[in-house]
């Protein structure tokens, strides 16, 4: 695409925003909402107005044919990585890396293998840390609606305790909520969800981390409820070279049953899941 074509396109998204926000503003207005609202949304419209104009004139093309502008891309462990011996680490240090990767809770991708070798893949939003120390994770697996139990709580229960599990904590970016939606879907047993992405198990390279796990004890759930609490115990952190636990990037979340985003904020990027 030569820079006149890459101005167009530009230009083009900018002023249907300018246009949205005229209409936006009108609304507004003649609703009598709060004027501070009103006022962002005349300050957006002005910028938004002026960025157009700085590009129609050429005075940006700098930015649209190198790669100044370009924010720096999410890390990733498949980039370059280091682990980290959990049972090395003090109580403090310990506490702050699991807490980084998993407080709030994230949708996670799970990995697992059954005993017959396949590699399963799925999407997890149901972790929690139960214990510091020792460094213990609990992780609630249900049957779906036919009663058919999950591949991952099957595959860890085959290998019992001492099993092994890694869990990819995710970026918050669309090519994770892709992966997720790719590995969301029902396939039969004897199919493999990585077969839906790029990466080759056992390591999904484009997670911002991984948690290497065994499996501890398993828990049935009281109640008639249909689900199995399973307990990890860390063993391993595998984390981006650069990335130490005060400096990980926002995660991918769930935001209530369908969506996917970096948080709860209602101005934040979504994606919808599909679960078909």
């Amino acid at each position: 695409m030569d820079i006149d074509e890459r101005r167009k396109v530009v230009s083009r998204y900018l002023r249907r925003c300018v246009t949205y926000s005229d209409a936006s503003i009108a609304r507004k207005v003649k609703r009598e909402e709060d004027p501070e609202e009103i006022a962002r949304w005349k300050a957006f419209r002005e910028f938004t107005a002026y960025s157009a104009t700085e590009i129609e004139s050429g005075a940006l093309d700098p930015w649209l044919t190198d790669e100044e502008g370009d924010p720096p891309p999410p890390p990733k462990i498949g980039d370059g990585s280091y682990k980290i011996d959990i049972d090395a680490l003090g109580f403090r240090e310990r506490r702050g890396w699991l807490a980084s990767l998993l407080m709030p809770k994230p949708v996670v991708l799970v990995g697992t293998k059954s005993k017959s070798g396949v590699e399963n893949l799925a999407p997890m939003s149901s972790i929690s840390i139960v214990s510091n120390h020792p460094p213990l994770l609990a992780l609630s697996l249900s049957e779906n609606r036919e009663g058919r139990p999950r591949d991952t709580l099957v595959n860890l229960q085959e290998g019992g305790v001492g099993s092994e599990a890694s869990i990819f904590v995710l970026n918050a970016d669309l090519e994770s909520a892709s992966a997720v939606n790719k590995t969301v879907k029902i396939v039969p047993r004897e199919k493999s969800e990585w077969d839906f992405l790029p990466d080759s198990p056992p390591n999904y390279e484009s997670a911002l981390c991984a948690i290497r796990c065994k499996v501890v004890d398993f828990y049935k759930l009281p109640e008639d409820a249909v689900s199995t609490l399973v307990i990890f115990r860390v063993e391993e952190i595998e984390a981006p070279e650069g990335v130490d636990s005060t400096s990980l990037p926002v995660k991918l979340f769930q935001i209530g049953f369908d969506q996917l985003g970096p948080g709860p904020n209602e101005a934040d990027w979504r994606s919808k899941i599909d679960y078909a």
